[in-house]
């Protein structure tokens, strides 16, 4: 027994001074004679050649923030000098990247599990050129081959450094550095100066007037992101960067945190960023969760510009044309190899003299991504709805054509689908248009947009629209469906005085459908068919001629001088093909003469050669016994009285018109919200005029 205790106490000494000597041995080892094997196992784990120039050293502390016997265990901390990674083989450059010093320290332990496990990475002076290329491969990523080993990195620190970036993909050329500031800066005293700055770029960018109500609906906002909370990390370093993004000029500069805690999601990364991509700014201020994975954004994101749809370049968002913009709320997400999932949460915008606010999603999928919300607007000025059709903003031009010309993008509307809905409370242009209650679900799905439905109130009428343009096809495909009823005459013009109007009733209803590259272009070419139908009322003149109404304007004119004219009913039956609307029934009902028009509206080329026919109800007006030719481009119409042959061809045309077509096609109109007076004279007067008009809404 005391043999045997003997060999033991032998046995566990020995061990005891193999481990002291390997410590010793360990401690006072020269790593550079090592070098060449570290490297050359760091190679293959990486899969590019990697070069130790200087020493490579070890020391050996312990870590007594550890509980238990860890505390004694000593971890090893290397220091490698001049360090310098290789490249793929296809990149620009043959080094990937280069550092002054790289140091990192590592348990003992993990390793016996095949871990790595490294509490602090610091990079002295280092340089990277990160390069992507079009077919998405990456010099950033390294060999995929499958290992038993696992590695893991807690905290990521620097010392000044200089990067390039060239992406073939979205052709990004930027060199930029990050050096340390000499004071660090407070999180949250950045945050305010930030704000100051971005509201500057948002009083250039939409004016003066526009940004009171913008920074009313934005301080709101910005409140609900500091009860959140700031981060408690300081801004150490600062960045700046210079190049090319989309061919557009890129500058760029802005703030960060000293180090990368990568495992502690209490401490996260501040981040700010001023960014000009050519004309449009984007500034961010927030935090990091993980940057080495981007796992977690929190970000107020401002971003200001002349054009909405200049951020498809950037960011490839299929967004409209619009006036200049600014907005403002908080981006939260996460950057995941199965997806990004980001979302732009109370966010509050100003689009011209337009204010818009909301929530929206982005999801990456495939084969397209997808963007959702909810979008409410409380005023929404209508010259800044122009662009979004195609139409230029402000007065017509000499030479333009009044229907939008700008053409479809539908090369962009495959980039991603949409499912947007949209509530606007007012619409309204400098003369007060009586448009309010907008609520309409925008929906693209594989380059198919549709707007269904799109329901307004109209001059206290309700009006019910569904829209649908097919992308898929060249030209584009679209189809619209309208239908309006109960819109009120004098609320049509809320600026009237009362003696210039009386209260009238509209209904009307339009199904065309047509093939174009633009919106002008598919009217151009539209099949379908329009109806209205205008019950009782009284106009003036004076008030055609304040609102722009020519054409109106000239007829009443030519037939009842500058007088107050009532009218008893109006109705019109237009059959469309491939954009020309003929007048199958047309008449327009007043108290001294019945007015029966024939002819065409050509949307194609923009002009109309129609012909009035006046049947007096009175000996006083002799003059209405001619008709009248209307005819010319829509700019530049001409209203003429033809005593001759014209009238020979004029009533002609109207008889085929009558017998041809009918008014009982209006009857529905009138069985709806007209119909609720039996003693309306648009019955009456459809009934004279063709087939008797019904009381009842015809058989289904």
């Amino acid at each position: 027994m005391k043999r045997l205790v003997k060999w033991l106490l032998a046995i566990v000494a020995t061990l005891l001074l193999l481990l002291a000597l390997g410590l010793v041995v360990l401690v006072n080892f020269d790593w550079n004679k090592a070098k060449p094997r570290v490297a050359q196992t760091i190679s293959d784990s990486l899969g590019r050649s990697v070069v130790i120039n200087g020493d490579l050293s070890v020391r050996w502390y312990r870590d007594s923030g550890l509980d238990g016997w860890r505390a004694w265990v000593p971890s090893p901390h290397v220091f490698a000098r001049d360090v310098t990674v290789g490249n793929s083989a296809w990149a620009r450059t043959p080094r990937f990247g280069h550092a002054d010093t790289i140091e990192f320290d590592f348990g003992l332990l993990p390793l016996l599990a095949h871990h790595v496990s490294i509490q602090l990475m610091r990079f002295v002076n280092p340089d990277a050129a990160f390069e992507r290329l079009k077919d998405d491969r990456s010099n950033w990523t390294f060999t995929d081959k499958p290992s038993t080993w696992t590695c893991d990195i807690g905290r990521i620190a620097i010392d000044r450094a200089t990067f390039t970036f060239f992406d073939h993909l979205r052709h990004v050329d930027v060199a930029g550095k990050i050096e340390a500031l000499g004071n660090a800066i407070e999180f949250d005293k950045q945050v305010s100066e930030q704000i100051r700055q971005a509201r500057l770029e948002v009083l250039e960018k939409i004016g003066p007037k526009a940004v009171q109500r913008f920074e009313e609906r934005a301080d709101k906002r910005a409140t609900l992101w500091r009860q959140r909370g700031g981060a408690p990390e300081r801004y150490a370093f600062t960045w700046t960067a210079r190049g090319t993004f989309q061919n557009e000029p890129f500058n760029g500069s802005g703030k960060l945190g000293g180090v990368y805690y990568l495992r502690n999601p209490e401490r996260p990364f501040p981040l700010l960023g001023d960014v000009h991509i050519g004309d449009t700014h984007i500034v961010l201020v927030g935090t990091l969760t993980d940057p080495a994975d981007l796992d977690a954004i929190d970000l107020r994101l401002w971003l200001a510009g002349p054009n909405l749809s200049h951020l498809y370049d950037i960011a490839g968002l299929p967004l409209p044309n619009t006036p200049p913009y600014a907005m403002e709320g908080r981006l939260a997400g996460r950057f995941r190899s199965g997806g990004i999932g980001l979302r732009y949460q109370d966010f509050t915008a100003r689009i011209g003299q337009s204010d818009l606010s909301g929530n929206l999603d982005f999801q990456e999928r495939q084969p397209r991504s997808m963007l959702g919300g909810k979008i409410v607007s409380e005023e929404l000025q209508f010259r800044d709805l122009a662009p979004l059709i195609g139409a230029e903003p402000g007065p017509i031009k000499p030479g333009q054509k009044l229907l939008p010309e700008t053409p479809f993008r539908p090369q962009r509307w495959l980039a991603m689908d949409a499912d947007v809905e949209f509530t606007g409370d007012h619409v309204f242009r400098d003369s007060q248009l009586p448009i309010h209650q907008v609520d309409t679900h925008i929906v693209m799905n594989d380059a198919v947009l549709s707007l269904d439905p799109l329901k307004f109130r109209y001059a206290d009428g309700d009006v019910l629209a569904r829209m649908r343009f097919d992308g898929r096809v060249a030209p584009i495909k679209g189809t619209f469906d309208l239908n309006a009823r109960g819109m009120q005459l004098k609320n049509m013009f809320p600026t009237a005085e009362g003696k210039q109007l009386s209260l009238g009733r509209a209904d009307g209803e339009a199904k065309l459908a047509g093939s174009g590259q633009s919106i002008g272009a598919l009217l151009g070419a539209a099949d379908g068919e329009l109806k209205l139908l205008l019950d009782s009322g009284t106009v003036s003149k004076s008030l055609l001629e304040s609102v722009g109404l020519n054409l109106p304007n000239m007829i009443a004119t030519k037939l009842f001088g500058d007088r107050q004219v009532r009218i008893d009913c109006a109705a019109a039956d237009l059959v469309a093909k491939d954009g020309v609307f003929d007048a199958r029934t047309f008449i327009i009902d007043t108290d001294i003469t019945r007015l029966t028009v024939s002819g065409t509206i050509n949307l194609r080329d923009e002009s109309v050669d129609l012909v009035v026919h006046p049947s007096s109800k009175s000996v006083r007006l002799l003059s209405l016994h001619s008709p009248l030719h209307v005819r010319g481009p829509f700019a530049k119409i001409d209203v003429s009285v033809d005593k001759g042959a014209l009238l020979t061809r004029a009533t002609a045309a109207l008889g085929l018109a009558v017998v041809a077509a009918p008014a009982a096609a209006l009857v529905p109109l009138t069985s709806t919200s007209l119909g609720a007076n039996e003693e309306n004279r648009c019955n009456l007067l459809l009934a004279q005029t063709g087939k008797p008009a019904s009381d009842k809404p015809p058989a289904q």
